[in-house]
């Protein structure tokens, strides 16, 4: 039985190997592959074609693409596609000095330029420099130390590039900085005009509407209240019109003939509904500011009701007529009838009733004038106003 025991039984070691047998392995994934760097685009300018083919073996040898030219003049063709021009001081025609110079000059002055040339006398090292070049390589010359010359520019070079780039990027983000600066601030004084605008509209207009409220309240004698309660409807309805019509035109204007038409319309549903009265609406005109068109569309709001409600007694049909003139800068609204004439519209005098508010709204709110003009043939209603209007006190508390 032990020799039975011992021999099922396992060892440390091969439990040790059975475990990690079956432990997962964990390998690190190796970092990506950078992309392989385009070689660099080099420019030769000799004037010796030993010296060109001798330049281009050396430097193809070592990974550069090279272009060979004999001539300074010809330099010029190849500037956008190369990244380093090696250039002979001694040239036929225009000497590599003068070349450097135009290059730095007219085209790229960070174009990288290795003078080569023979003379290494202080004076033409300065004049090297002094050209604009970045670097020279003294004749002869050993191949390591150009190559190294070479490198070192073209490191330089990849610098600046990517300085300049850098540069133009914050400069670029400088600038969508400030025009998103610039418009927030012409958006927040936007919203505080907007504001201040809602706010003198909404106390001025409701002070028009508390004064109506308050009008009907202490008009002498009082009315039933079912019949002011559907007069002050009928306001506050003129006034929603308004309304509707400055959000459709981007509250500027109003245009007071839309106003009039669903005006007669609605007013017509309520006093007419069988239709026994024609209704004409003549004219036209350019729409008038936000005051005008409220004091108008309260003041047209008395006259069609005083109209429909007492012209045409007993199912009697007539005509009903609204006119727009306007000329040497007076607006005019006429609602004309042909019914009994001497329609009751109350005395100005008397607190609250519609001839009184038509008097406010066309003498204190537009600076105008109504005339009554009534027979037996019907009533004629003028409401006259100059258009332009001295408004500094629009949105004043009243």
């Amino acid at each position: 039985m032990q020799d039975a025991l011992r021999g099922g039984a396992v060892s440390m070691d091969e439990r040790r190997t059975s475990a990690e047998t079956r432990e997962p392995l964990h390998t690190e994934t190796p970092p990506p592959t950078p992309a392989p760097r385009i070689p660099a685009t080099i420019l030769v300018v000799d004037d010796e074609p030993l010296a060109r083919q001798m330049f281009s073996d050396l430097l193809e040898a070592r990974g550069f693409r090279v272009i060979t030219v004999g001539r300074g003049e010809e330099v010029f063709a190849f500037l956008n596609e190369v990244d380093l021009v090696l250039l002979d001081a001694m040239l036929p025609g225009r000497d590599g000095w003068s070349i450097c110079r135009e290059i730095k000059e007219q085209h790229d002055a960070l174009q990288p330029v290795i003078m080569v040339t023979a003379r290494t006398a202080p004076e033409d090292v300065v004049r090297t420099f002094a050209s604009g070049a970045d670097d020279y390589v003294a004749k002869p010359f050993h191949v390591a130390e150009l190559a190294a010359r070479i490198d070192s520019r073209l490191r330089v070079h990849r610098a600046e590039l990517a300085l300049k780039n850098a540069t133009r990027e914050m400069t670029e983000l400088a600038h969508q900085n400030y025009d998103l600066y610039e418009r927030a601030s012409r958006d927040a004084e936007d919203r505080a005009n907007l504001l201040r605008e809602l706010d003198h509209r909404v106390r001025n207009n409701l002070s028009v509407i508390m004064g109506l409220v308050s009008m009907e309240r202490n008009r002498k004698p009082p009315r039933e209240s079912a019949e002011a309660l559907a007069s002050l409807e009928n306001r506050l309805r003129s006034f929603l019109l308004v309304y509707e019509a400055l959000r459709r035109h981007n509250y500027r204007t109003v245009p007071v003939r839309e106003i009039a038409e669903k005006m007669t319309q609605r007013l017509r549903n309520s006093f007419d509904p069988e239709q026994r009265i024609k209704l004409s609406i003549l004219g036209d005109t350019a729409p008038l500011d936000e005051r005008q068109g409220f004091s108008v569309s309260l003041a047209l709001n008395e006259v069609l009701t005083n109209a429909l409600r007492h012209a045409f007694p007993d199912g009697r049909e007539g005509e009903l007529e609204i006119r727009f003139v306007e000329k040497d800068g007076k607006f005019c609204v006429q609602v004309t009838d042909n019914g009994v004439g001497g329609a009751p519209f109350g005395s100005a005098d008397v607190l609250g009733s519609g001839r009184s508010i038509v008097g406010a709204l066309v003498e204190n709110e537009l600076n105008g004038t109504v005339s009554y003009e009534s027979d037996d043939t019907g009533t004629r209603v003028t409401l006259s106003f100059p258009r332009n209007v001295d408004h500094d006190d629009q949105y004043d508390d009243r």
